[in-house]
């Protein structure tokens, strides 16, 4: 199981990553920016690679979500569902900037339909995703309250010590690990 999480885990983060570079090489590409030997080129295949990565990956990254959910979509919390619902609409709106791409290529402009897609909407979308996700996990890296209350402040405090104190005369457990349990 922890296979198919950790791809599911790089994939996402793929296309969040891949997000930003397609919006700030298309920025570059259509401001003409010329860094050393980075041109125009340049610009316009990074962007155009991003996006058909993006899409790409996005779809399996979908359906790694839902096996990894193992199809109870009922039972999903809220914050599965919103998510499944932004990765739908990520698809959605990465097949209409490739349909533009395929009709004209990078030839609208900075603030045309595909403009504000790939600047705005993929990483807006991408960003939204990724902060249900920090939610998903509920630990250090959460947006929300964690669920932890440390032990001193609970209404009857508990001192750590003490209980172990309470334990040191017993004997230890030790595990085999070449043992069957």
């Amino acid at each position: 199981m922890s296979n198919k999480l950790h791809l599911h885990s790089m994939m996402v983060h793929s296309v969040a990553a891949l997000s930003p570079l397609a919006a700030v090489a298309f920025i570059l590409f259509k401001q003409q920016v010329t860094i050393s030997s980075i041109n125009q080129d340049t610009w316009s295949f990074l962007t155009i690679f991003s996006l058909i990565m993006m899409f790409l990956i996005t779809f399996p990254s979908i359906l790694s979500g839902i096996f990894e959910r193992s199809h109870v979509y009922a039972k999903w919390h809220s914050t599965h569902k919103i998510k499944m619902g932004l990765s739908v609409l990520l698809l959605i709106v990465m097949i209409i900037e490739l349909a533009v791409l395929s009709e004209s290529g990078l030839q609208s402009g900075l603030f045309s339909a595909l403009g504000i897609l790939i600047i705005f909407g993929n990483n807006i979308i991408s960003f939204l995703l990724c902060a249900n996700g920090l939610k998903i996990t509920l630990g250090r890296q959460s947006l929300e309250k964690t669920s932890y209350e440390a032990d001193l402040f609970k209404n009857d405090p508990i001192d750590i010590l003490v209980a172990a104190g309470e334990l040191k005369k017993e004997e230890p457990k030790y595990l085999d690990p070449l043992k069957e349990r």
